[in-house]
């Protein structure tokens, strides 16, 4: 029976008399009753509500736990900041650039994304502090595997496992904050995290410069192996000795809400006391491949790894078969492909009919405002991924800017979803609302992309290319803030962290399926494009003028080069012919990406007018009567749903048209 049959079956007579034997309490529940039905809360989610509750009456809990999630957020940003400048540099040494970044693009996207709901699952049955413990692992593994490789192959291996690291830090930094803040805040403190990115944007572009030359990138790598875990280990000991402290003081029994837990999984028992008070269940004792089983089961191991292998080898052929024998009649591009189908197909039956918990549990594909948010933010990272996958590449041949200048350049559509994250949250803690906001910045994204067009060519105006990433910046923000409030306002706090786990997820096989979709465009068009513009001669003859300060014509060998790295176009002074022939291939090569980013761009203004406009309250979620510590709400502070009354007055008229609402008959 699935997971979501399971948590809704009715109690038995005698285990509610069981649970109804003391008076009910308003603290954290084992159970609790939802709009979509009773849910069992794991043991990592009650915890996190005990810590909630001890915040209320000790103000240094919480902002222990703010100052280590801000710690590990610059960490993070810090990472980000610098290491995704040095993809295109790296693979161009290893003479791998076209293929070789959409490779890359697509198993860290796949990777990262599968990875996510397994992590939020582990995080819920043990708990947040020992998963960050799983993270750094991972994250200093792949750090010393990058700066370490010897070829392409390893250096994708380690930047798979860096990307393993970076998704459950990231995950996790938004799981506590949906942990500890109510839906009115969510948007502004989750943005919060992204601040970091402003400030490390300045000097990282200093730091890649530096190190973008040689084999001094492997440096680039390698220093993360340290800064993570000085930053991290502080982190992790707060968040354990906050929920030592919590079990200690007696604000939550987790060894008697375990077993309320198991026996009210297996035969419906709502337990109206809450996890804080004793219950007198027994207390099994399970030996460590026991635990490990049930651990796996209730994670969906198994259905994450068909998931994963599914869309590894579906979308992996599309960025391996410029180089392939046969290309697409290729036996092993073809093998991959039909497998990868018949993984996906098995991993529908599989989560449909046997996964006792599901990754993706029945109430939440019925959750209309939940799959629109899959839908806005999927189509809006294939859009993504189609118009900036090489873009960062034609601004590396097409303008004379340092490195360090295209590192900042790189970086400013970070830098504009960071600010106007922020931005967003205040209007969204004004407003109590964030459909319009949604839809107004996907408008705003539209007219991003669309200005780089620029009559069959993309733009090499510097004007368009400025403001570009500043409109997608900010138009990206309001939506992905918007998507990330809605999804969780939308699921009990038991589900909360898969939510944002399988949004996380959906996002990056979008970003894959964009990066895969990039890929094959670019091969198919960059080759014959370079051999159009660049004046070149046979093979095996002299290719004349061929040294960086003239660059008159090229072989066919050197025009393989430079389809395989953009630091051999780079060398030649920029009024060369070669160099202003490659500029010309690639603005017609983007063009035909452009294009398609332009039109699946207005897939997600389509979907945002189908969302459910939750009101942003004090509640933890839209969905449940409780508060972030899983107390429940007095009237005045429950959860108003769409139809909350606005006031009169210039405030109310505002938000009435934000909210599409009529005029109130009652203040």
């Amino acid at each position: 029976m699935p997971s979501s049959e399971k948590d809704t079956a009715p109690p038995s007579e005698k285990d509610s008399a069981l649970f109804h034997q003391a008076p009910a309490t308003d603290g954290p529940s084992v159970v609790v009753d939802t709009a979509v039905g009773r849910v069992i809360q794991s043991k990592g989610v009650v915890r996190m509500e005990a810590v909630s509750r001890a915040a209320k009456t000790n103000k240094t809990t919480i902002w222990a736990i703010s100052l280590s999630v801000i710690v590990c957020a610059w960490a993070y940003s810090f990472d980000t900041a610098t290491t995704s400048s040095y993809q295109p540099i790296v693979t161009s040494i290893y003479q791998e650039h076209s293929a070789g970044l959409a490779t890359l693009g697509i198993a860290t996207s796949i990777i990262g994304a599968v990875c996510k709901p397994f992590i939020a699952k582990f995080s819920d049955i043990t708990s947040r502090p020992y998963t960050y413990v799983l993270v750094l692992v991972l994250y200093t593994m792949g750090y010393i595997i990058a700066a370490a490789s010897q070829s392409i192959s390893a250096y994708v291996v380690g930047s798979v496992f860096i990307a393993l690291g970076a998704s459950g830090i990231d995950l996790l930094n938004d799981i506590i904050v949906g942990d500890l803040t109510p839906l009115e805040w969510r948007g502004f403190v989750s943005s919060l995290l992204s601040m970091p990115f402003v400030i490390n944007t300045w000097w990282s572009g200093k730091i890649v410069e530096v190190l973008a030359t040689e084999e001094k990138w492997r440096w680039g790598y390698g220093m993360f192996a340290i800064i993570m875990p000085a930053c991290l280990i502080p982190a992790i000991a707060v968040l354990i000795y906050l929920d030592k402290k919590a079990q200690k003081e007696g604000i939550i029994n987790i060894a008697s809400s375990n077993a309320a837990r198991r026996i009210a999984r297996e035969k419906g028992v709502y337990d109206p006391r809450g996890a804080d008070e004793e219950v007198d269940v027994p207390v099994v004792s399970q030996g460590w491949w026991q635990a490990m089983k049930e651990g796996l089961v209730e994670i969906d191991a198994f259905g994450l790894l068909l998931l994963g292998f599914g869309w590894s080898l579906l979308l992996l052929p599309f960025s391996l078969k410029t180089y392939a024998v046969g290309k697409w009649h290729n036996p092993s591009m073809i093998a991959m492909m039909c497998v990868g189908g018949v993984l996906l197909f098995a991993y529908v039956g599989y989560e449909w009919k046997y996964a006792k918990f599901p990754s993706a549990p029945r109430r939440l594909l019925a959750n209309k405002t939940f799959v629109m948010c899959i839908v806005i933010d999927s189509f809006y990272m294939i859009s993504g991924q189609l118009r900036g996958l090489y873009y960062s590449s034609y601004v590396y041949i097409g303008k004379p800017w340092s490195v360090a200048n295209w590192t900042y350049y790189n970086n400013t559509l970070t830098l504009a979803l960071c600010i106007f994250g922020v931005v967003a949250g205040l209007i969204q803690r004004w407003t109590h609302r964030y459909k319009t906001l949604q839809i107004f910045g996907l408008c705003v994204k539209i007219i991003g992309i669309g200005i780089l067009l620029q009559g069959g060519r993309a733009s090499l105006s510097d004007g368009a290319m400025i403001a570009s990433p500043i409109l997608i910046g900010m138009g990206g923000a309001f939506s992905v803030v918007s998507s990330r409030v809605a999804s969780q306002a939308s699921v009990p706090h038991q589900d909360m962290a898969l939510a944002i786990s399988l949004l996380a997820l959906w996002s990056k096989v979008g970003s894959a399926i964009g990066s895969a979709i990039a890929a094959v465009i670019w091969s198919a068009k960059m080759p014959t494009l370079l051999s159009e513009h660049i004046p070149h001669t046979p093979a095996g003859q002299s290719s004349g003028f061929g040294s960086p300060l003239y660059g008159q014509t090229a072989n066919s060998t050197q025009l393989k080069t430079y389809f395989n790295s953009i630091r051999s176009i780079r060398v030649y002074n920029l009024d060369t012919p070669v160099r202003q022939g490659a500029i010309a291939a690639y603005r017609e090569t983007l063009y035909y990406l452009l294009v398609p980013a332009l039109a699946l761009a207005f897939l997600p203004l389509i979907a945002a007018c189908f969302q459910t406009d939750f009101y942003l309250g004090k509640s933890h979620n839209a969905v449940t009567n409780r508060a972030t510590d899983g107390t429940v709400l007095g009237e005045q502070e429950r959860p108003r749903g769409v139809d909350a009354p606005v006031a009169d007055g210039a405030k109310g008229k505002l938000l009435r048209f934000w909210a599409g609402k009529p005029k109130p008959t009652t203040a």
